[in-house]
């Protein structure tokens, strides 16, 4: 069976990654074929954790896992270690005594529980005094409706509130006020100001870093001389060639040497994401590593499906789909201020529908929405069959970057 994982950042107060929500399907198709959802759920949390590993797909965060009635009373939850997962009670639970023995034993041998779409009836009381965090869906319940019940909650329980679908700064911070300390959706991905203030200069450097190794011929001593007249970048590449992305059995212990393993695609990559990365100082980590998964998605998408695009203009605009966030710019002006070429700047701006379909698959995984996906299954078999890996690999090397 083919495993669809995909994977939804849980922030802090300060931007920083506190866990993931998992999110689970068996193909693109937003359902389980011919089987219920308990098999399908357990099928796909057996084949998932064990064969993969939860570490491979979290980065060592804890993991946040819906749980079906079924499930909880079945124990499922305790087949995996409690230091990595928080169980999720879904809102259609009812709360009896079986389901709260079930969670007084989680809670007994160390588990956090978390209420998933809470909306508040006296019946889920029980539930609450045994729950570590309750989730709020701005979408059902916006904050304006929820401020009574959000005080209440905080004077009359130890908990901890968790902002799902977060879509904006202003709903960030209106949530942090109120009480809120972790926060789930993609505000962090968008630009916080749309400001007319030039790019600073040290910025403008790394850019135009990135417009050198666009030209045509590229020279790897040059390149390597330029690597290491910066101990941060020598230090970085070093670091990035030796992680086990590389599955190396011996290291490597000279910058030439690293720029000549890589090649000249795979070091335009590391110098982009370097400079992506610069760029995105004073930003969550997450917002980084969405970049650089979006832009391995894109390239390794690209070996699967016919598109006007070389795997490296692909990757390139993966990585800059979130510059606007970046830089607290809107696209159209940034793309004013640097050098990216005509083809490229147009699949930034929105104005090809290959490129627009392939971010719309990669923002599917990242929201687990796999009914909007524009490629559907019976028109890319192959590419489909291949997508679990793809997105495996994409989390990796981002991972494995975000260590440097």
């Amino acid at each position: 069976m083919d495993i669809f994982v995909g994977r939804q950042p849980i922030l802090n107060q300060n931007k920083k990654t506190y866990a993931y929500e998992l999110l689970f399907r068996d193909s693109l198709k937003n359902s389980f074929p011919g089987i219920d959802g308990n098999t399908g759920t357990s099928r796909l949390l057996a084949n998932t954790f064990f064969s993969m590993g939860i570490s491979e797909i979290t980065g060592n965060h804890p993991g946040f896992i819906n749980f079906t009635k079924e499930l909880i009373l079945n124990r499922t939850p305790l087949l995996f270690p409690k230091e990595s997962i928080v169980i999720e009670i879904l809102e259609d639970v009812e709360p009896d005594k079986a389901v709260e023995d079930a969670i007084k034993e989680f809670r007994k041998k160390g588990y956090k529980v978390a209420l998933d779409d809470f909306i508040f009836d006296k019946k889920y009381t029980n539930l609450i005094k045994l729950s570590n965090i309750i989730k709020f869906d701005l979408m059902a319940t916006p904050l304006d409706t929820i401020a009574g019940l959000v005080k209440a909650l905080k004077a009359k329980f130890n908990i901890t509130l968790l902002a799902e679908k977060v879509e904006t700064h202003e709903e960030f911070e209106q949530a942090k006020e109120m009480g809120f300390t972790l926060f789930q959706g993609y505000f962090f991905s968008k630009p916080e100001v749309i400001t007319k203030t030039d790019i600073p200069s040290s910025k403008m450097t790394l850019l135009n870093l990135i417009s050198e190794i666009g030209k045509g011929s590229m020279s790897f001593d040059k390149l390597a001389q330029m690597i290491k007249n910066d101990i941060s970048v020598s230090y970085k590449l070093m670091k990035f060639i030796n992680s086990p992305y590389f599955r190396r059995t011996n290291e490597i212990s000279s910058v030439k040497d690293a720029v000549s393993f890589l090649g000249e695609d795979t070091i335009k990559q590391f110098v982009r994401v370097l400079a992506a990365a610069g760029l995105n100082d004073n930003k969550p980590d997450e917002l980084m590593r969405l970049s650089i998964v979006r832009a391995r998605m894109c390239e390794l998408i690209g070996k699967h499906i016919k598109t006007p695009f070389s795997g490296e203009e692909l990757f390139t605009m993966g990585l800059f789909s979130t510059i606007d966030a970046m830089l607290d710019k809107d696209m159209k002006t940034i793309l004013t201020e640097i050098s990216f070429s005509k083809k490229v700047s147009d699949g930034l701006l929105g104005n090809n529908q290959t490129f627009n379909d392939l971010l719309c698959l990669c923002t599917c995984f990242e929201n687990g929405a796999w009914a909007a996906c524009s490629l559907p299954e019976e028109e890319n078999k192959e590419l489909t069959v291949h997508l679990p890996s793809i997105y495996m690999d994409a989390l990796k090397m981002a991972d494995n970057f975000l260590k440097m």
